[in-house]
């Protein structure tokens, strides 16, 4: 419990703290994708979508503003909500893509979102071993 309880006070290291601005810069970007895609500027429009991904949009365009906020005043709470974000976007588009999208680019996208939050989790915990 305590390792836990110090991961997510990790803002408290100077260049944890830059790197949870960055982070929360970055959720702000996927937020803005995730609208763009619910006003119908991606590949399909909200009524062709299939019903997971418009339920994966409407949550993840609402979470990921919450968690930059988070992020960006180094609460406890965005540290934790940054990595429900991050894993359960993860967990979702490897292990059932066909419930998102149906052409090749999308499970192509969705693979290099796997890799941007794998990335920025261990980028996450490599800062963090090196400031112990």
């Amino acid at each position: 419990m305590e390792k836990i309880k110090s991961i997510l006070n990790a803002g408290q290291s100077h260049a944890m703290a830059i790197y949870l601005k960055i982070l929360a810069f970055v959720l702000l970007g996927f937020s803005g994708l995730h609208f763009a895609n619910l006003l119908g500027y991606g590949d399909v429009n909200l009524e062709e979508m299939l019903p997971a991904a418009r339920v994966a949009h409407m949550v993840y365009a609402q979470f990921f503003p919450i968690t930059a906020v988070g992020l960006w005043k180094l609460r406890p709470w965005g540290v934790a909500c940054f990595f429900i974000g991050a894993i359960s976007q993860v967990l979702l588009y490897w292990g059932f893509p066909e419930y998102f999208t149906q052409v090749e680019e999308g499970r192509q996208a969705f693979q290099g979102i796997i890799n941007i939050h794998i990335s920025m989790m261990a980028i996450f915990f490599m800062i963090r071993i090196k400031a112990k």
